[in-house]
Order: structure tokens, then C-alpha cells, then sequence
């Protein structure tokens, strides 16, 4: 599988060691660290897009706790289901790789050169390409995927963004798309510490649902309790979205908890692409 030309959507080749380049000679530098920006301006919302850089230092401290190692071996058993060697794998959020690297541990026949990684964040790709996995790392949009139609076999995505006409799009027909979310019951202990009323929490899956180019062909929810310590009690609150919407007290409170008992829970839904795209 080849990267598209993110300008002119023509085929990327490396024409130098350092180098990709199309036939209409747009060329993309591939970074030391190995991978390559294809994010163009007008592409991005903001000067630094993506998860900020503490966050995403947060989230790569609370994965070395091994506390979504479970999460990981889930989702890696679902795209071996389907995975069959030579078929390619697209992980849409990719951020820094800990994921990435559990399925190429967990998926039997997955080899990196059909394992790809994309993120708008370049701090998360940078520390996803520190973990040497060999797989293929780039910086885009997941509303312009960077590939072209019809290439890719499974795509995954977990608590990220993603755009559904674009998935479709680059989907093979029969293709997989696995899509992870919060469970409702997911961090609701943390979640009681700093809201009067706990909302539970709507998944992102109706657009797909109610899509009649999707039949949903697996529906799995993980739940794992744990008792977290600091530093992993404000590494996990400063990973999720309620921490950019808290008061200042807020954060405070949460900072002060010396234990925190927590359950989390994932719903994991499987799709094959019947439609035309």
C-alpha cells in the first residue's frame, strides 16, 4: 500500500532515502524518527492540532501502568477474527503507538509493513515512532486519509475522531471497521468526585449504526476494576476530556485523592463495509 499525495491524490514513492514524492514532484520529508507529515495547512484547526503535549505525556505514563493492557488484547483479538496474512491494518488516532505495538504482539501475521498509524497530532506521532515498531507512521487528518480507495482491509478506532465518508472510502469492499468507546459505566467513580450529576455517557456509534452501508458483525463490552495510586490517579483524569472541563478546585480535588477505585469499560463494535463507498 502506497500513500496517496495529500495535494494532488497521486501515488507517493521514496525518492530518496529521506523522501517521498509523487509524478506531479509534491514531496513529503519522511522524519528522522521515520515518519512523515502529510498534513497540509488549510487541514488543520488550530496551530498545534491534536491532543496537547501533556496530555498526551500523561496518557503514555498511565499505559506503562498496564491498566488498558486489557482493552489492548481485546481489540487486537477482534481484527484477528478478521485479519488474514497480507492485509493491511489502519489505526485512525493512532497517538503514541500503544496500541500499535500490542498488535503486532497480538495479532498472529501481522507484520509492521502492513500495520499504518496516523494522527493530526505530530508530538503523538513523534512518541509513537520512538516505539520502534516498524510500522508505517504518518501525520494527517482523519477527515482526508492520506490513501487510496479501496486499500485498506480493517481499520480501527479508539476514543479518537474519525470521519465516516473517508472510511468508507478507503475501505475494501467486505472491509472491517472496529470502533472503541467508553461503556456507560466507564470512570464513573472518578467522574462522581467532580460532578454534582453524572450524565451517562452516549457512545459514538449511531453514525454508523444508521448507516445502511455497515452491517454490524460483533458487539463486545470490557470492563476491568482497579485500585490507582498516585501518579496514575491525575495521569488518568489529565488523559480524559473531563479534565479540560473542570474548575481549577476541581483538579485540585482530584489531584488530592490518595487512592481512587475505578472500573473501566469499553464497548467494542464491529462493522463490515457492504456498501459502495
Amino acid at each position: 500500500m502506497n500513500y496517496q499525495c495529500p495535494v494532488c491524490h497521486e501515488a507517493l514513492h521514496a525518492a530518496a532515502e529521506q523522501t517521498l514524492s509523487c509524478s506531479a514532484r509534491h514531496s513529503f520529508d519522511v522524519a528522522k524518527q521515520g515518519y512523515v507529515n502529510l498534513l497540509l495547512a488549510h487541514q488543520s484547526r488550530s496551530r498545534v492540532p491534536g491532543d496537547a503535549p501533556s496530555m498526551l505525556a500523561s496518557r503514555s505514563r498511565f499505559f506503562s501502568t498496564k491498566a488498558y493492557d486489557f482493552l489492548a488484547a481485546a481489540v487486537s483479538e477482534q481484527i484477528a477474527r478478521h485479519h488474514t496474512a497480507g492485509a493491511n491494518l489502519l489505526d485512525v488516532g493512532c497517538g503514541e503507538g500503544y496500541y500499535l505495538e500490542h498488535y503486532l504482539k497480538d495479532v498472529p501475521d501481522l507484520n509492521p509493513d502492513a500495520l499504518w498509524g496516523l494522527d493530526i497530532s505530530k508530538t503523538a506521532v513523534k512518541l509513537a515512532a520512538q516505539r520502534k515498531t516498524g510500522a508505517h507512521l504518518c501525520v494527517a487528518a482523519s477527515r482526508a486519509l492520506p490513501f487510496f480507495p479501496k486499500s485498506v482491509h480493517q481499520v480501527v478506532s479508539i476514543f479518537a475522531p474519525f470521519d465516516l465518508t473517508e472510511i468508507e472510502r478507503v475501505l475494501t469492499q467486505g472491509g472491517i471497521f472496529h470502533l472503541i468507546g467508553p461503556a456507560i459505566d466507564h470512570l464513573q467513580a472518578l467522574k462522581q468526585i467532580i460532578y454534582d450529576r453524572v450524565e451517562p455517557h452516549a457512545g459514538n456509534f449511531d453514525a454508523v449504526l444508521t448507516s445502511g452501508a455497515w452491517q454490524e458483525i460483533g458487539a463486545l463490552t470490557v470492563r476491568q476494576a482497579a485500585r490507582l495510586v498516585p501518579p496514575a490517579i491525575t495521569d488518568l483524569f489529565c488523559m480524559t476530556p473531563y479534565y479540560w472541563s473542570a474548575t481549577k478546585a476541581q483538579q485540585q480535588l482530584i489531584e488530592r485523592q490518595a487512592t481512587l477505585s475505578v472500573t473501566f469499560a469499553f464497548d467494542i463494535r464491529s462493522f463490515r463495509f457492504d456498501g459502495s463507498g
